[in-house]
């Protein structure tokens, strides 16, 4: 399961970890997806919400449905679900990193990401970690993840 933001319907949260699946490989061009029911099991979600999530895929052209089949993953999918979603994300952070829109110390906030970029909190959290992992930020518990302080003689 994943943790929800509270400001976001749920069908949008569990939407954004589908298309990231798709996004990655998981789901390949063809491939089924997890049915309504199974959707419920694996997120603890409704049955109308996960007929949602079904419902704004499909609108979105990611997945096509075939009655008494299933749903299946589009054959032809844009451009821009070729890089998850969470990499898209990390670019514009690290670019506002580079050219200074985040200064040395500035707070990168979940909750903002989130809200920004329209995405559940499972997505930004492997934004932050794999900024950490760069060692562009650095989390501090119950403080969050501010950007890394410039080191002498390196510019950052």
């Amino acid at each position: 399961m994943i943790e929800f933001a509270p400001d976001r319907p749920r069908w949008h949260q569990v939407a954004d970890v589908i298309r990231e699946r798709i996004a990655e490989g998981t789901y390949p061009a063809g491939g089924r997806i997890p049915s309504v029911l199974q959707l419920q099991e694996e997120f603890g979600i409704a049955g109308v919400t996960a007929q949602k999530v079904h419902r704004g895929l499909r609108a979105e052209g990611l997945i096509y449905t075939e009655p008494g089949m299933g749903s299946f993953v589009s054959k032809e999918l844009r451009g821009e679900l070729k890089r998850p979603k969470w990499e898209q994300i990390a670019d514009v952070i690290r670019e506002r990193i580079a050219d200074g829109t985040y200064p040395p110390q500035h707070l990168i906030s979940e909750v903002r990401m989130e809200q920004e970029f329209g995405v559940a909190r499972v997505t930004v959290r492997k934004v932050t970690a794999a900024l950490r992992e760069e060692g562009l930020i650095v989390t501090t518990p119950g403080m969050g993840s501010f950007v890394t302080p410039q080191r002498p003689g390196t510019g950052r």
